[in-house]
């Protein structure tokens, strides 16, 4: 794979389980991003794409350290652990209602899908 191709994948959209037991997974074009909301930039939300979860959880992790999670020994531990998931939502803990730093997948929408509900 080669250009832009690499940073969309068929990711899980939904996942219905049924009364009979059986489960009926859909996948979508999606790309992962990293969602940052700190002190920079007037409260602004920046995103960013990146060709894979584990590449965003990465350079989020950077983020993380560099905004002074590398002052708390909490953050410190779970970062040495290898648990960035954890550092990202430990920033949130220490920062709440001000601060975001999230690894998601984002999907693809086109002309042809229907509205998210709601609008």
């Amino acid at each position: 794979m080669t250009g832009y191709a690499r940073f969309i994948k068929q990711l899980i959209s939904s996942r219905l389980y049924r009364p009979d037991g059986t489960v009926e997974t859909t996948k979508d074009p999606a790309v992962w991003t990293l969602a940052h909301r700190g002190y920079s930039g007037s409260g602004r939300l920046d995103v960013w794409v990146y060709p894979s979860r584990k590449t965003a959880l990465q350079e989020g992790v950077k983020i993380a350290m560099a905004c002074g999670m590398d002052e708390d020994k909490h953050a410190t531990e779970l970062f040495a652990a290898g648990r960035y998931e954890r550092v990202l939502q430990r920033y949130e803990d220490t920062h709440p209602e001000t601060h975001l730093l999230r690894v998601q997948a984002a999907f693809l929408q086109t002309a042809d899908d229907p509205a998210p509900v709601g609008l």
